[in-house]
């Protein structure tokens, strides 16, 4: 079924995954750039397609600031959908609003989700899903594992390479996506017309940071404080309507481009 799709705003297109939807969706639709700069010259603005990738992302942050971020990531997605027109409302959540987010079987988009479990950062991510499920008639809502991309500004990849000790234990096992798989995927679903759905978005299994020297020759070091954490959302939904890759090649794929792109800077 072909797109009708012409136009599509991202807001927060200056993040990680912004940025990047900004470049990826920009190739098949005029894409529109929407940050804290321009926000009000484009109020008002009209869309075929209104991606919400703002929000906070710091989830450690979020939850000794909660009343920060429910402005930033719950107030903030109900005024987008007041301050802009559109077709459909494609909003990036998160796996935090699973209440356990370890085991596949506890993570099926279908779950029941009980919102005094979640911690502020989830909760707060819950309660903007629950703003768009009200006030549009065409929602996307995708909930993303941990996001990699170009513009990595924080996280223990970013922390890897840029010689900081982690905040996780060497036993971890996070799930992992790519903004260009992500971008994909939303270019897919728009174009094939789904709504009033939602996804689970992450590589399938997860990437043991037990593992990490098989990818790179780095030394790392942790924290003292450092938490174990595991995060594995099911995936099998996406999975049917996309070739999904594991999350250990969505790591090695950008780890190989971070040391491609170094090499070719440093000569």
């Amino acid at each position: 079924m072909p797109s009708h799709t012409r136009t599509v705003g991202i807001i927060g297109g200056k993040g990680l995954l912004g940025s990047d939807l900004v470049e990826h969706l920009g190739k098949d639709f005029e894409s529109i750039s929407i940050d804290k700069d321009n926000y009000e010259t484009h109020r008002g603005a009209s869309f075929d397609v209104l991606v919400n990738a703002n929000g906070n992302s710091r989830r450690f942050w979020a939850n000794d600031n909660p009343r920060e971020d429910f402005s930033a990531s719950t107030i903030s997605v109900y005024n987008s959908t007041t301050d802009f027109h559109f077709k459909k409302y494609v909003y990036i959540s998160s796996s935090d609003v699973y209440e356990n987010h370890e085991e596949s079987d506890a993570t099926k988009e279908n779950v029941l989700i009980r919102p005094e479990g979640l911690s502020p950062y989830g909760l707060h991510k819950y309660l903007a899903e629950q703003v768009v499920r009200n006030r549009t008639d065409n929602f996307l809502i995708l909930r993303s594992s941990m996001i990699l991309g170009a513009n990595l500004k924080k996280g223990p990849f970013y922390d890897i390479l840029h010689g900081s000790p982690l905040f996780i234990t060497a036993d971890s096992r996070l799930q992992a996506i790519s903004t260009s798989v992500i971008a994909d995927v939303i270019r897919h679903l728009i174009t094939s017309d789904r709504r009033n759905e939602v996804f689970n978005m992450g590589g399938q299994e997860t990437f043991n940071f037990q593992d990490l020297s098989t990818f790179v020759s780095l030394p790392v070091s942790f924290r003292q404080d450092a938490e174990r954490q595991i995060y594995e959302m099911n995936v099998d939904k996406l999975k049917s309507i996309y070739p999904l890759k594991t999350s250990t090649e969505y790591v090695g794929e950008f780890l190989s481009h971070y040391v491609t792109e170094k090499t070719h800077q440093e000569n």
